[in-house]
């Protein structure tokens, strides 16, 4: 059993079989987009090269069910590929439909209760059973199975207001203990390190390296202020048009509200972020110099293009039907093309040296040769672009509630409704900054600011104090 995930820049793209150049046909390539083909989308194959169709079926499920990130899907064929691996080596090549409750027995024992060596943590653990209870859950409505591997306990949960309680199922598999996040952050001092040292191949001193080899350095830093500015996840701030941004005036205020099109985002969710004039400031000059010298290049244009309309608003196929841009999918943007003084370029903001969009693994690879870079200067700093999401997240929380507490001590201000206000408006604020579909996903920021700590030391001292004067 393999595993591929399906590439949907391919499909308009010239490739080449065994170095005889072959290229897909326009109606080949319209017809896959018809029938629904997702970029990243998993599939199995078996070991002589048939397809594994129900199996597959269920991926093609999941965006109706709820999974709908690259990333989800991504994890979720992973464990699943995990699961039908140690079902074929472990317990004599049972089939995935065939499991049962003592199969799920055994995998929590080599998965959980192994050698440190082999053992996952239970996060890791929980996902998993995630992924398989979605699949079993979706096999018995499509009556490939008469009844699941896994066992059920039911609680009733409380909602709000007078509503009845409901009814939930929770996988016993599951180990509630637990933490649902591993988030992880770096402080500005070390971001700028990373983005300085790692990024633009400067020395710990922040003077030139004459060794430095490094290409696009600009392009990456810029990439990264924006991502740590914004709280942007790396597919939305890489699926960016050129001519999508606010423009900049002599009269443009200090932040400039930027609307995310539903299209691009986690769970097609629309989110209003903000762009500070420096930063836009910054990525004016990367187009000037850096994109204006990739965007020179003649790269391969895609099989089915799209084209940017005159006014930025729409793309325009083909047949010259018109689709809104807040409508464009990743892989759609991945095709979009720019038409300027008789020049056809790719209109993405984030270009390569060739003149092609930049794809997400070339921006992971960036980062991790910038982590490896720090490394060598000795400096203990690794940094993912998912972290910088993480620390826009943590500083920008810490800046709310100070902003905050500065409106509860104003003296005009009504100190009941502050209070009640204290900590529920920067939360939702940063929601809504975030684009958490529910505000107990925000929550977790609240462990690594240092205001909460100093909040709960200085409440544990103040406790002491009653305590000790009560003694006397």
């Amino acid at each position: 059993m393999q595993l591929y995930f399906t590439d949907g820049s391919a499909l308009h793209a010239p490739a080449s079989v065994e170095g005889v150049p072959a290229d897909l046909s326009i109606s080949l390539a319209e017809a896959a987009d018809k029938i629904g083909v997702v970029d990243g989308m998993p599939f199995f194959l078996d070991r002589d090269g048939s397809y594994f169709h129900e199996l597959n079926r269920f991926f093609r499920a999941c965006p109706t069910m709820g999974v709908r990130s690259r990333h989800s899907l991504r994890a979720y064929a992973h464990d699943i590929l995990i699961w039908m691996r140690f079902l074929e080596e472990r317990r004599s090549g049972k089939p995935v439909w065939r499991a049962d409750q003592n199969d799920v027995i055994a995998f929590h024992h080599a998965r959980r209760l192994s050698d440190a060596r082999f053992r996952i943590s239970a996060s890791s653990w929980n996902r998993a059973i995630a992924a398989l209870d979605k699949l079993y859950r979706w096999a018995l409505e499509e009556g490939l199975i008469a009844a699941s591997p896994f066992r059920y306990d039911l609680s009733f949960r409380h909602g709000q207001g007078r509503g009845a309680p409901k009814v939930v199922e929770g996988n016993r598999a599951r180990e509630r203990a637990a933490r649902p996040h591993d988030m992880q952050f770096v402080d500005i001092k070390r971001y700028l390190a990373f983005r300085d040292i790692g990024l633009r191949g400067r020395l710990p001193d922040g003077s030139e390296d004459p060794a430095w080899r490094g290409r696009n350095g600009e392009r990456n830093a810029v990439f990264a202020e924006l991502l740590v500015t914004t709280g942007m996840r790396l597919g939305e701030a890489g699926s960016l048009i050129i001519d999508e941004l606010p423009l900049l005036t002599s009269e443009s205020p200090r932040i400039l509200p930027f609307d995310l099109p539903g299209a691009i985002t986690k769970g097609e969710r629309p989110r209003r972020i903000r762009l500070p004039r420096r930063l836009l400031t910054l990525i004016e000059d990367y187009c000037d110099i850096e994109r204006q010298i990739a965007a020179g290049k003649t790269p391969p244009r895609p099989v089915v293009p799209l084209v940017l309309s005159s006014d930025g608003r729409n793309a325009v196929d083909s047949s010259g039907r018109r689709i809104a841009l807040t409508r464009l999918r990743l892989q759609d943007r991945q095709r979009l093309l720019l038409s300027l003084d008789g020049m056809v370029k790719h209109a993405s903001l984030w270009l390569t040296e060739r003149g092609q969009p930049v794809s997400s693994g070339t921006w992971e690879v960036a980062f991790r040769r910038a982590s490896q870079r720090c490394r060598a200067f000795g400096l203990d700093i690794t940094v993912t672009p998912h972290m910088l999401r993480h620390t826009f997240a943590v500083n920008m929380l810490s800046m709310l509630i100070r902003e905050q507490v500065g409106t509860i001590f104003n003296p005009t201000d009504a100190h009941g409704a502050a209070y009640r206000q204290m900590l529920g408006d920067p939360l939702r604020q940063l929601q809504h900054l975030l684009g958490h579909a529910n505000i107990t996903s925000t929550y977790i920021y609240l462990d690594s600011l240092a205001e909460a700590q100093e909040l709960v030391d200085a409440a544990a001292d103040r406790w002491t104090a009653e305590l000790m004067a009560d003694n006397r």
